[in-house]
């Protein structure tokens, strides 16, 4: 038990770094305390809110040295919101720091020394604002209709004017809506009562091609949702598709608990990256941040060095824009993808752009692989989810040894623990940060492993 250390108790700690969720870390004898807004390099006094027996959190009170890094956040809910973790510190900075929680990770679940150099410069968005191709929002109707975020680890509704991290284009679709649904009486949901219509509200905007996507996540349906839909679409003139989902409760509080009802324009819309056209349904997964995604394929085609008679697998391939990106280099692509509307998605958008090397393969990993036992896989490429590869996906590639693995990850901890037994039979030749989300502090990297020599 931790008796040095008391709630309340206010203490003067040195930080040392910024943790994975965007707090600063100092120590207060040998304990790490977590306290967020604060920076590498500050002197600060903090409020003890939570002392647990490995940790302490605490709440900043006073800054004694400032860090030359910090900045004015630009957001109006910043601290509220907790949507951004790292507006209070310089754009060229977070890049620094987003480098520094990939070796961080490295040296905490690799059981070997990696060395520094291979872990290279985060590479940065060009427009670090502004940036969100998407946009899954609460609404909530107490005394009036407003669209928010829950503030993090809690169900605390913020109300958001504008988001200076989502595309113009949402921020003003958005308040169209909000000004539609006062007029025609769509309220939105109340949770206390469990009254009104709308839950969430989902925007995509494809920004090369001016299209965008509206689904109404509802509570109930409404007679007068047809009528703002209506006026929506002629205000509006860049939405060409709306649809709605009649909520189911889940336990993960997913948007497409059902499938998505049209009840205007066309199916999909269509996005473009590096002149591939993608055909997207409201419930595919496509990447938030344009630009950056565009240099994250780039990355992953490149570190992939793929040779006209090689043969690869793009894994977790959703719409499949890995397999789009590589498709030209290599002799044939399959990919692996479990969600059936991604999977149509994929193979609508490959026959858009010409693509017939690609075969898309509806399965999970482990199916997939046992229909290609007999096939030489040469590059396996993966875009897994925040929980990473897992034991099982690395027992089959172990198993199937092919020449290069390119992993694109989201989550430092998961990468360094899938790295740790990968690279007893690979070799780490680089890992490349990239910033798909600025002042959060999420990172994504792309990693080249090579097969040992026998």
């Amino acid at each position: 038990m931790n008796d040095f250390i008391h709630l309340n108790d206010i203490i003067n700690i040195d930080i040392k770094k910024i943790g994975i969720n965007g707090e600063g870390i100092g120590y207060y004898q040998k304990l790490a305390v977590f306290v967020n807004y604060a920076l590498p390099g500050e002197n600060v006094d903090v409020r003890v809110t939570k002392v647990y027996n490995n940790r302490a959190e605490a709440k900043l009170e006073k800054i004694h040295k400032e860090s030359v890094y910090r900045d004015i956040p630009f957001c109006p809910v910043y601290e509220k919101c907790g949507g951004c973790q790292l507006q209070h510190l310089r754009y060229e900075r977070t890049l620094v720091e987003k480098r520094q929680l990939i070796l961080d990770s490295f040296d905490r679940y690799i059981s070997f020394k990696i060395p520094r150099h291979l872990v290279k410069e985060t590479i940065g968005a060009d427009q670090p604002k502004y940036y969100r191709n998407k946009a899954s929002l609460p609404v909530e109707n107490k005394k009036r209709n407003e669209i928010g975020m829950y503030r993090a680890g809690s169900n605390h509704f913020v109300a958001i004017d504008e988001c200076p991290v989502q595309s113009t284009d949402i921020n003003r679709i958005l308040k169209t809506i909000l000004r539609l649904m006062n007029i025609f009486k769509v309220d939105g949901y109340d949770p206390k009562y469990k009254k009104g219509y709308i839950k969430n509200l989902v925007v995509r905007v494809s920004e090369t091609l001016k299209e965008a996507q509206v689904t109404f996540i509802l509570h109930k349906d409404s007679k007068y949702l047809d009528t703002l839909i209506e006026n929506l679409v002629k205000e509006e003139t860049m939405i060409k598709s709306v649809f709605k989902v009649i909520s189911k409760p889940t336990k993960k509080n997913e948007f497409f608990t059902d499938e998505p009802i049209k009840l205007f324009g066309k199916d999909t819309i269509n996005a473009t990256l590096n002149a591939y056209t993608f055909d997207l349904k409201p419930e595919a997964f496509f990447q938030l941040n344009s630009p950056q995604a565009h240099k994250f394929y780039l990355k992953m085609k490149d570190l992939a060095a793929l040779k006209k008679n090689e043969v690869a697998i793009d894994a977790y391939a959703g719409v499949a824009p890995v397999s789009h990106y590589i498709a030209k280099d290599a002799k044939k692509v399959y990919a692996i993808e479990l969600n059936e509307s991604s999977c149509e998605s994929a193979r609508k958008s490959l026959e858009l752009n010409g693509i017939d090397n690609v075969v898309i393969l509806q399965s999970d990993f482990k199916r997939a692989l046992s229909g290609l036992k007999e096939t030489q896989i040469d590059v396996m490429l993966f875009d897994p989810p925040r929980t990473g590869l897992g034991e099982e996906t690395i027992d089959l590639i172990l198993k199937f040894k092919p020449k290069r693995i390119v992993y694109g990850s989201c989550n430092p901890s998961t990468l360094a623990k899938d790295l740790n037994v990968l690279l007893k039979d690979y070799v780490l030749v680089e890992t490349t940060p990239l910033d798909m989300f600025p002042y959060t502090s999420l990172v994504e990297s792309v990693s080249l492993l090579i097969l040992k020599d026998k």
